[in-house]
């Protein structure tokens, strides 16, 4: 095995591919308070903080992880559990330390994030991951955090108001990611919002939360928002009629590449660093697990 092959297994480890949702919900927080923040360097911080949350996540959830037929690195044996656990600890203060260098409410921010996706979510006695309503609530908290640090060091009601429209189309999509991964998360006793509620409900209600996204989007006139949500709704709504695995892929995929498509063409250079990415995880997922990742495919 080459090093580099070995140090892209560590950098894989933290699902870089699962950081762009969040950051394009930052960009779209910037780009409604026309703030000026150092963009690179919180892109960095925030990558710090999420590769930490994940790799929390794949300790605690690895035997959920493997009967998913996911996330390899640690189940294979590529990364050791115990440099799992270092590298989130490095990260995790790294990015908090990072924050709180560029100002007091960007390292609050940093603080409450890691706090609730990292071990609330993850860790006794929160376990937020394996509860309904307090699974979604992560993803919708993060999305609102995240809003926040890219509106900063603008703050006022104006920007909790716009950043609606974003939150519920998190919650519609964080609905949606649990069905796949249905048959592992009964396997190892977690009680997620459709193993409670079933997939007829939880398509049901994730659609009203898109076309609620939608609404708020026009509402606010934030075009951002809006022709994401808008375009995304009939697939939504598809979803919901068809009610299996492959329309709900479809769902999850085609809304998050319409809000991402939204923000880089007014962010063209996070435009291109998606393309770039997704060309190099696919090369890298095709030559360490001959697995095609990042995919269009809903199979």
């Amino acid at each position: 095995m080459s090093i580099l092959m070995k140090i892209l297994d560590h950098f894989f480890l933290l699902r870089p591919t699962l950081f762009f949702p969040l950051w394009t919900v930052m960009l779209a927080g910037r780009y409604n308070s026309g703030t000026e923040s150092p963009l690179l360097v919180l892109f960095i911080l925030l990558g710090a903080l999420m590769g930490s949350a994940y790799s929390i996540n794949q300790i605690v959830d690895l035997q959920g992880d493997d009967r998913n037929n996911k996330l390899f690195h640690i189940s294979n044996g590529h990364v050791k559990r115990n440099a799992t656990m270092v590298i989130a600890v490095i990260l995790a203060v790294a990015g908090i330390i990072g924050l709180f260098s560029l100002g007091l409410t960007f390292g609050l921010i940093g603080l409450i994030f890691i706090f609730i996706t990292g071990f609330m979510y993850n860790l006794e006695p929160f376990l937020w991951k394996d509860k309904p309503l307090e699974g979604v609530l992560t993803t919708v908290v993060a999305g609102f955090l995240v809003f926040l640090l890219g509106c900063l060091p603008e703050f006022n009601f104006v920007l909790i108001w716009k950043s609606l429209p974003y939150l519920t189309a998190f919650g519609a999509v964080a609905l949606l990611t649990s069905i796949p991964d249905m048959e592992g998360d009964k396997y190892i006793g977690k009680l997620t919002f459709v193993l409670k509620y079933g997939i007829r409900t939880t398509l049901i209600f994730s659609a009203l939360l898109c076309l609620i996204s939608a609404l708020l989007g026009w509402w606010t006139q934030d075009r951002l928002i809006f022709w994401p949500a808008a375009l995304s709704l009939p697939v939504f709504i598809y979803a919901a009629f068809k009610q299996n695995r492959e329309s709900v892929i479809l769902t999850v995929k085609v809304s998050i590449l319409l809000l991402s498509l939204a923000v880089g063409f007014r962010y063209l250079l996070y435009l291109l660093l998606i393309v770039a990415y997704f060309f190099f995880a696919r090369w890298y997922y095709r030559e360490r697990f001959n697995f095609e990742y990042p995919s269009f495919k809903v199979d």
